[in-house]
């Protein structure tokens, strides 16, 4: 499973839950409710696809199975994880929603493990990582010798090397067993084992080769490696092998725009959009296509366009959250390029969009003030970006601290923004963009440059993240021009 995908949705948890396999559906361990037998044979063809990580694939069984049974809640919330977690197929209502629903389901329509098993998968969807492993504890106390059960209460991925200790215990008991090295892999790359990650992703592929997924987390360690033809063929490998898997375009071009080239990897992304499986898939792809540009810079005209098409896109989709979002990004290339007035109406036309404005509008109209150097608005932006973090965990705490530092220093007070910087996630790409811009604001130019070095190395690109993009390009604009004793 590829790190960038747990970006998908508005709840980026980076835990991972597998899925049940077949085999935990034919056994008298879980005997599933249904009697549906269109029902049956969906979910089964379901679980194998998620077996693997296909979530896309599955979450199109599991539509199925409801469509046969609607009351089959199991297969509802299994649904929301394979295309709402994994394939972003899904809004947060509709995940909210068929969570609720489908929890409902198997407690009024299922079986005592049904219910447990589906409220696990619920909690895990909504990031309560600790009460999912809970209650996959209590599972695999009812389903013992069922390897799959007994590897949900791992997660994926952190920083414990609790974690691995158990996960290196649990594959030496279960060696041909390929999904848990996915975790491992992960959890060692987080942990700074490069070749163990490296290991153990390439172990993961050589037990599963006939699935994308393990093709496609090898080749995005081998990019951040920075071993970028390895990682390309294995990108390659992950978009040839079935079920159809448009991630692994997006990985194509994430290797091609580290590298500065950037009109091949808008045509490994137009790749994805034809292949992607939901129309929210290809707004997926689209913001990668803006990030592009974002990245490249000197691209203004080229920018707004591709964002004009996101905006239009969403609001086709009926997503005006989105649409929003598109709009108030324009705002800061507007803003940044020295046109005011369209960076005015910018952020006028988001708040419009959407009678419920998302958080990054007060971001991106707190940045494109800080741009044009109108310090009350940005201010106020920014307080009302903090009053919707209050009651909203999805805001980043990174972006508001990156977003409130940049302003202390533009304003001349760079130690401020320093401060404010060095309490946040010092490993985040954009906080570290803003620590060098402060200390090179404070005449420290050798301390800037080892900043900027560290995100010149890392090769964890996402072109989804608009503010990361933006800061990895200020970065190379201004490593390029710093000069040290």
């Amino acid at each position: 499973m590829r790190m960038r995908l747990t970006c998908v949705i508005a709840v980026c948890a980076l835990v991972f839950l597998p899925a049940l396999s077949a085999k935990s559906q034919s056994d008298t361990a879980l005997k599933l409710s249904t009697t549906v037998p269109q029902a049956i044979a969906e979910f089964k063809a379901g679980v194998s696809d998620l077996e693997s990580l296909s979530g896309e694939a599955g979450g199109s069984h599991f539509e199925a199975a409801i469509k046969a049974d609607p009351n089959f809640g199991l297969a509802r919330v299994l649904y929301v994880y394979g295309a709402g977690l994994l394939g972003g197929a899904l809004t947060q209502a509709q995940i909210d929603a068929d969570l609720n629903r489908g929890v409902a389901d198997a407690a009024a329509h299922g079986n005592v493990k049904e219910l447990l098993v589906a409220a696990a998968y619920r909690e895990q969807i909504r990031g309560n990582a600790q009460a999912a492993r809970a209650i996959a504890r209590a599972v695999s106390q009812l389903l013992p010798g069922d390897r799959l059960i007994a590897s949900n209460a791992f997660g994926f991925p952190t920083l414990s090397s609790e974690q691995v200790t158990g996960l290196r215990d649990f594959i030496a008991r279960n060696p041909s067993y390929a999904l848990p090295y996915n975790t491992l892999a992960y959890s060692l790359w987080i942990q700074g084992d490069k070749a163990g990650a490296l290991t153990a992703a390439r172990r993961q592929v050589e037990l599963n080769p006939n699935a994308p997924i393990p093709h496609d987390s090898y080749a995005e360690i081998l990019q951040w490696s920075g071993k970028f033809p390895e990682a390309s063929a294995e990108y390659r490998r992950a978009t040839m092998t079935p079920p159809r898997f448009p991630e692994g375009y997006a990985g194509l071009a994430e290797v091609e725009a580290l590298q500065g080239h950037y009109d091949q990897a808008r045509a490994y992304l137009n790749e994805a959009i034809a292949n992607a499986w939901s129309p929210a898939q290809k707004i997926w792809y689209m913001r990668q296509i803006a990030g592009t540009y974002a990245l490249q810079g000197n691209s203004e005209q080229a920018l707004t366009n591709e964002l004009d098409a996101l905006a239009t896109e969403a609001g086709a989709q009926q997503n005006p959250e989105r649409a929003a979002i598109s709009i108030a990004q324009k705002a800061t290339v507007y803003a940044n390029a020295g046109n005011t007035a369209a960076a005015h109406q910018a952020i006028a036309a988001a708040k419009a969009a959407s009678s419920d404005v998302p958080w990054q509008v007060s971001y991106y109209a707190t940045m494109a003030h800080a741009l044009m150097k109108h310090w009350a608005p940005a201010n106020q932006e920014l307080a009302a970006l903090k009053t919707k973090a209050a009651t909203d965990p999805a805001v980043p705490k990174t972006l508001i601290a990156a977003a409130e530092a940049n302003l202390a220093t533009q304003q001349g007070r760079p130690a401020d923004g320093l401060k404010i910087l060095m309490a946040a996630d010092t490993t985040d790409i954009v906080i570290m963009n803003r620590i060098a811009e402060a200390h090179a604001a404070l005449g420290h130019p050798a301390v800037a440059k080892a900043w900027y070095d560290k995100i010149n190395s890392n090769y964890a690109l996402n072109l989804a993240d608009f503010p990361a993009a933006n800061a990895r390009r200020r970065t190379r604009i201004a490593s390029s021009n710093i000069h040290t004793p």
